[in-house]
């Protein structure tokens, strides 16, 4: 690796002091405590030093950064139109650029699923970029079509061009997932290595469990998300379901329950143990998305619940089929029903549930996130 000491045993001290120069880490958009942003908060923690910049912050959101302040690019200064992000996509390469042009780092680390890798301050000697995901918005909007529907085609091939040209400006790439780093290698034509994002797995282990019953789907409530898919096959197979989450889409999904006839139970504005105490005591998580990686289904787990979704995305890496979770065909009504039916007629262990779902956990992000900057400070 190039650093002259055992990794294993600078772990804890890499945390404390920066073996790697002058640092800065480089986020998307904050607009909630979600996923990437959760990633985002972690190597600040990792990196205790280093430089912070997001391109905007939504108010009221807050990360833990050990009270280090997030520099924000010329967008934040938009008001409310700064979580208009189908407007600001096309310029959103530009507020990056023009982001930090009079700082010279060592090592930048950026957190990309849109712009964010082009990131470019005066000096940056080791530029690495964790993808989340290539722009969905321009590359895969059959997964994600919230951005592409409003991106007109000669915006989207223009952010494809300078998409791909940006590759060059990175030296070590990243994948929060095989399905990602199978979109790295075929966009972009580089290798990534796989560091699939921390998940608390811990704090879900330790969920109190007496007895279980019904379904569960958790997670923003948003279209692509899929409530409406678990709610209607909760009403099929008149199964209780909570429904975990807040979101545009809730009064839509209220209806939609009562129109279906589901037995419906809406936990809006669950605190943590409201969330673990709701999928501790079902008997499966229908997971009817596909992520890029998708931390909830890996939580499920941790608390002793299987998982039914469709065989794609982030599920290939957190679900092991007829151990952990029974796979769907496809995303549709009738698959991810027959996924659930196979589930509800098989035997499945919440311990070897909880076992698969440790190896997720945040200490492994850490040691192999500093492994892969080790890597990279050491020419590898």
């Amino acid at each position: 690796m190039g650093m002259g000491m055992p990794l294993t045993k600078t772990l804890k001290q890499q945390t404390m002091v920066e073996p790697f120069g002058r640092m800065a880490i480089a986020h998307e958009w904050v607009s909630a405590r979600a996923g990437s942003e959760k990633v985002f908060e972690e190597l600040a923690r990792v990196f205790t030093e280093a430089d912070l910049y997001a391109l905007t912050m939504t108010p009221g959101v807050e990360l833990d950064t050990d009270a280090r302040d997030i520099r924000t690019t010329i967008l934040d200064r938009l008001g409310t139109l700064r979580d208009r992000r189908d407007l600001l996509l096309p310029v959103m390469p530009l507020a990056w650029r023009v982001m930090a042009t009079n700082e010279r780092y060592d090592t930048v680390i950026t957190s990309s699923h849109a712009c964010a890798k082009g990131f470019r301050p005066a000096r940056a000697a080791r530029h690495l970029c964790y993808v989340h995901a290539p722009m969905r918005y321009v590359w895969n909007p059959e997964i994600d079509n919230r951005g592409a529907r409003k991106v007109a085609a000669p915006i989207r091939v223009a952010l494809r061009r300078w998409d791909r040209n940006s590759v060059r400006w990175v030296d070590s790439f990243a994948a929060n997932s095989s399905a990602v780093a199978d979109r790295i290698q075929r966009f972009y034509g580089r290798q990534a290595r796989i560091i699939h994002p921390p998940v608390d797995t811990s704090f879900f282990a330790a969920a109190p469990v007496e007895s279980r019953d019904g379904l569960v789907t958790l997670g923003r409530l948003i279209p692509y998300k899929g409530h409406d898919i678990a709610i209607k096959i909760a009403a099929r197979l008149n199964l209780r379901i909570k429904v975990v989450g807040r979101g545009p889409d809730e009064m839509r999904l209220r209806r939609l329950a009562s129109d279906v006839g589901a037995k419906a139970d809406f936990i809006v504005d669950a605190n943590d143990e409201e969330v673990r105490a709701a999928v501790a005591s079902s008997v499966a998580l229908i997971f009817a998305a596909v992520e890029d990686f998708g931390i909830v289904p890996v939580e499920a787990q941790a608390a002793g619940t299987p998982v039914v979704g469709p065989g794609l995305g982030g599920l290939r890496d957190t679900v092991l089929e007829g151990q952990t979770g029974v796979f769907a065909d496809d995303s549709s009504v009738d698959a991810v029903e027959r996924a659930l039916l196979r589930l509800l007629d098989s035997e499945f262990s919440d311990v070897r549930c909880r076992e698969h779902a440790a190896r997720f956990g945040i200490e492994r992000f850490r040691s192999e996130v500093l492994e892969w900057v080790a890597a990279t400070a050491g020419g590898a």
